[in-house]
């Protein structure tokens, strides 16, 4: 059914008469005046998901990325709309459908005149799957679904109103807990985007100040930032777990080394030391290395005094390893394996099959890098106690396993390591005799 159908027999319903005339209703403020609404009992196939629904913002544009737009007024889109919906949050969701399929909807939403769901769609795709669902809901059950409980918004809503309306009764509540991290930072972009103040942001967004927008802002670039970096510019779906904690830090860092705050840094050098940052950072989120293998993610990306920004040297090495590391890869570029794809299941295998084989290539050399830089930073703390570093350095040396190193294709490296050994402890044995 298309807009002007829908709008016609949702008017024949309204006749017009969206504003309560009795106070009974629904109260919203709508430009910027508190207004009553009155609540309709909307058959449901008068409704269309909203593709811009900020609950499921990432999911949409990754896969609009991949394969095509999606037009909700297509059945086969709207089942994909609905999937996203479920999958956003399936635990919850089970609840909400169980207690739907029980007691009817118990909230009120929010639909356009053409029956566009601003508030409500999570609500509307469970109650069309138990409609739609004769095996494991009764009668009664599919009965309670068939109408969608909603006040109507006028005609002259325009965009911007919809979207202020959706960010204050979804991501302006507590339902906000229900949403992935990457929305928030999807929504304050848009909304930024669509003409709407810091301030407007702060309020509609239930943040707390306005550094909060701003943080929301500029991680939202790191993001795409790193999306980029890989070719998955628009595919927020390849951000891996726990990646909004480590684009945060990261955040912070680049704010220290631009604020002058890191003293070894040369003025003509913090664009150079602010990028390296960058690219190390998104490489070893992409590595996905876990704290079992010795790795932590704040060495790199803190403000601390222990990570490895705070040492020149160490960091001149680290850079210089990382470099090593990741400079002869080549990787099949997204077209390709976009073009292999047969579906949006197929194709989430294809690019993690993409990011493993990443992985396998660099992993061994990036940690190794990792575990140098981080032992000489632990190594510094006890310059003032030799025989712990001695210690160390004898136990790791015994550990060499030296049937290996007739086999080993890098004796000259090998050698010039023994050499400065044999260097370092002549200097040692000199200064205490």
């Amino acid at each position: 059914m298309k807009a002007e159908e829908r709008k016609q027999k949702i008017l024949e319903i309204t006749h017009g008469n969206v504003f309560s005339t009795d106070n009974k209703g629904k109260r919203l403020r709508y430009r910027g005046e508190v207004k009553t609404f009155v609540e309709y009992e909307i058959p449901i196939e008068l409704l269309v998901y909203n593709v811009e629904n900020g609950r499921i913002a990432s999911l949409v544009k990754s896969f609009e990325k991949e394969h095509s737009s999606l037009d909700p007024e297509r059945t086969e889109d709207a089942l994909q709309i609905a999937r996203f919906l479920y999958d956003s949050n399936d635990i919850a969701n089970k609840k909400t459908q169980k207690n739907i399929a029980e007691n009817g909807q118990l909230e009120t939403g929010i639909i356009t005149s053409d029956g566009v769901i601003v508030d409500g769609n999570r609500r509307a795709s469970l109650m069309m799957a138990i409609l739609n669902d004769e095996k494991n809901y009764s009668p009664d059950e599919r009965a309670r679904c068939m109408k969608f409980r909603a006040v109507v918004l006028p005609e002259d809503a325009d965009e911007k109103e919809i979207l202020r309306l959706e960010t204050t009764y979804q991501m302006g509540t507590d339902e906000k807990v229900g949403y992935n991290a990457i929305e928030k930072y999807l929504h304050a972009r848009d909304m930024y985007d669509k003409g709407f103040s810091l301030a407007d942001i702060e309020e509609y967004m239930g943040l707390k100040n306005l550094s909060e927008v701003h943080e929301l802002l500029e991680v939202m670039t790191l993001i795409d930032d790193y999306l980029d970096y890989y070719e998955y510019t628009g595919i927020y779906t390849r951000l891996p777990r726990g990646f909004e904690d480590d684009m945060l830090k990261l955040n912070q860092a680049i704010k220290k080394i631009r604020s002058g705050r890191i003293s070894w840094i040369p003025t003509d050098r913090l664009a150079e030391v602010e990028n390296d940052l960058k690219c190390i950072c998104f490489d070893f989120i992409r590595l996905n290395a876990k704290s079992q293998e010795g790795f932590e993610y704040r060495t790199i990306a803190s403000t601390a005094n222990n990570n490895f920004l705070n040492n020149e040297d160490v960091w001149n090495r680290f850079v210089e390893s990382w470099q090593q590391a990741t400079k002869d890869v080549e990787e099949e570029s997204i077209d390709d394996v976009l073009a292999t794809s047969k579906g949006a299941g197929d194709t989430d295998r294809l690019l993690e099959n993409r990011d493993n084989k990443w992985r396998k290539v660099v992993r061994e050399s990036l940690m190794e890098g990792f575990t140098d830089a981080k032992n000489t930073i632990e190594n510094q703390k006890e310059k003032s106690r030799p025989a712990v570093l001695l210690r160390k350095a004898i136990n790791a040396l015994r550990e060499i396993d030296k049937s290996t190193l007739q086999a080993s294709n890098e004796k000259d490296e090998l050698g010039e390591q023994i050499d400065e050994v044999s260097r370092i402890c002549k200097l040692l044995r000199e200064s205490i005799e």
